[in-house]
């Protein structure tokens, strides 16, 4: 019996630190996404089509990649119905390089670049329409 609630404390000591570790790395990645917001995008301006007094969405997705397709491109297409913004899709793959600047790690994933070409948001992960009005307004 008590060799049985010593395993059982242990296991649940181990869970406990899973949990806690997941928790600590997510809350450290979301910190190392939002250090971006607020930083000048301009010199992507020329290679992304960014214009000043529009807001661009670049979006970053990948040909096998379900829930781009069925729901973060229907919230995008709503979004620049609606609010006129410029929605980029980009193939994730072939952009190493804006992956690593903005340490983005999976598909979809958003940028919000405001009307004065700094960044808004960065997004990982599939985001809404409603969090993206939010970040556009």
């Amino acid at each position: 019996m008590t060799e049985e609630i010593v395993r059982l404390g242990l296991a649940a000591l181990v869970a406990l630190g899973i949990l806690a570790a997941g928790y600590l790395g997510r809350r450290l990645y979301a910190r190392i996404i939002n250090r971006h917001t607020g930083l000048t995008a301009a010199d992507l301006a020329d290679r992304y089509e960014l214009k000043r007094g529009q807001t661009t969405v670049l979006y970053l997705a990948g040909d096998r990649c379900a829930q781009c397709i069925q729901l973060q491109e229907p919230a995008l297409n709503r979004l620049a119905e609606q609010r006129g913004i410029v929605v980029r899709k980009l193939d994730a793959p072939s952009e190493p390089e804006l992956l690593g600047r903005f340490n983005i790690a999976t598909v979809p994933s958003t940028i919000v670049v405001g009307p004065d070409l700094s960044v808004r948001r960065v997004n990982v992960g599939f985001a809404d329409a409603e969090t993206l009005e939010e970040q556009i307004a």
